[in-house]
């Protein structure tokens, strides 16, 4: 199974320090460029300690960074007021006939349909590691915690994954 990431989905998974697990849960993990550039290149300019994380995975193989061939694929996401990284990672999904993407972007999420994207976010990978059992179930809380510090999901969103594990436990 090929998941596609957004530098979003990188970035909370490598605070949690679940990212090495995630890209294990699933066949193939890929990137594109301009995701790897706006993860680890400004965070490491940055010093943020989630960037060098990344780098890690991306070293170790678990990750592959590839370029979008074909622009008119960025220029269809584009129109849809899809930008930047998540853009090439809505475009590298179509390219590879990705299995998932993997993003947080609420204006990606509310587009899925009409564009034919099948989506993950960080709260449900998360609860895929808790019920494979990658992941324990303090480590699972621990999870849960820190999205809701960082504030990026919905106090609902996070209660329903809470509640969906606690059903597996």
């Amino acid at each position: 199974m090929l998941v596609v990431k957004d530098a979003m989905v990188l970035i909370h998974l490598s605070k949690m320090t679940l990212l090495r697990d995630s890209c294990e849960l699933f066949d193939r993990a890929m990137v594109p460029a301009r995701v790897y550039e706006e993860a680890v290149e400004r965070g490491k300019r940055k010093d943020y300690e989630d960037a060098f994380l990344i780098e890690e995975v991306v070293k170790d193989d678990l990750i592959r960074i590839k370029d979008v061939k074909n622009p008119g694929l960025i220029e269809r996401a584009n129109k849809f007021n899809i930008q930047a990284g998540e853009a090439e990672a809505v475009a590298l999904y179509w390219q590879e006939g990705g299995d998932l993407l993997a993003t947080d972007d609420d204006n990606v999420r509310k587009k899925s349909v009409v564009l034919e994207l099948d989506l993950i976010g960080t709260p449900t990978i998360i609860l895929k590691l808790f019920k494979s059992g990658k992941v324990k179930e303090k480590k699972f809380h621990e999870s849960l915690d820190t999205l809701r510090k960082i504030g990026w999901f919905s106090n609902a969103v996070l209660d329903r994954v809470l509640e969906r594990g606690e059903k597996h436990a």
